[in-house]
């Protein structure tokens, strides 16, 4: 894992945060959907300790009808440059997918909680995590921890082994097979991420 604490500019991270709350975002109840796992009945990770689902909004670049058009698409380019910048590596033609998210205030959630622990891109043929690398990127300064985890995809309960503060600017590039979850901010308004999934 590698975290990237002063990423982008402040000049560029202030104009990517307006552009961003320009695109449309999309309603969803839940932020990761295992329905289609273990017994196929949507119960497979559900009663994981210190797990809380909250609502939030996505954006996924390129899906028809939980995406940006192409010209929205040109806001996330930036972010990807400066990756290539920074670790000397390509990126632009390894995309996957791109997803924006919004997490709304919660001002109750409980410490120490978070969202449901996953990962972003699962093989089903081979029932394991597809070979790519992910990098998130902080639209905004936030509160709502961002979660790692020790053990692998699919464990009845998870220890914390990073946690990654929400700042403006601010990327973590690691690869797919690290569990992770988000939470929602208690403090602030909003919480928006970036995620890219590139693929090996």
């Amino acid at each position: 894992m590698q975290i990237f604490e002063n990423f982008m500019e402040k000049s560029i991270a202030d104009k990517l945060e307006e552009n961003i709350l320009s695109i449309p975002w999309y309603f969803q109840s839940k932020t990761a959907d295992y329905s289609t796992l273990g017994k196929g009945d949507g119960s497979f990770q559900r009663d994981l300790p210190n797990m809380k689902e909250t609502l939030f909004f996505v954006n996924l670049v390129g899906c028809e009808e939980h995406g940006t058009t192409a010209q929205d698409a040109r806001h996330f380019v930036p972010i990807i440059q400066k990756l290539e910048q920074v670790t000397g590596r390509s990126f632009m033609d390894r995309i996957i997918r791109i997803k924006a998210d919004l997490y709304v205030q919660c001002a109750d959630y409980p410490a120490n909680h978070y969202h449901q622990p996953h990962i972003d891109m699962w093989n089903d043929e081979e029932q394991r995590p597809d070979d790519a690398e992910i990098f998130l990127y902080y639209v905004d300064d936030s509160d709502g921890d961002t979660f790692f985890f020790k053990e692998e995809f699919g464990a009845k309960e998870y220890t914390t082994t990073y946690r990654s503060n929400p700042v403006k600017g601010k990327g973590v590039l690691f690869h797919n097979n690290v569990v992770h979850s988000s939470s929602p901010p208690v403090n602030h308004v909003r919480r928006m991420t970036v995620n890219f999934v590139f693929g090996r």
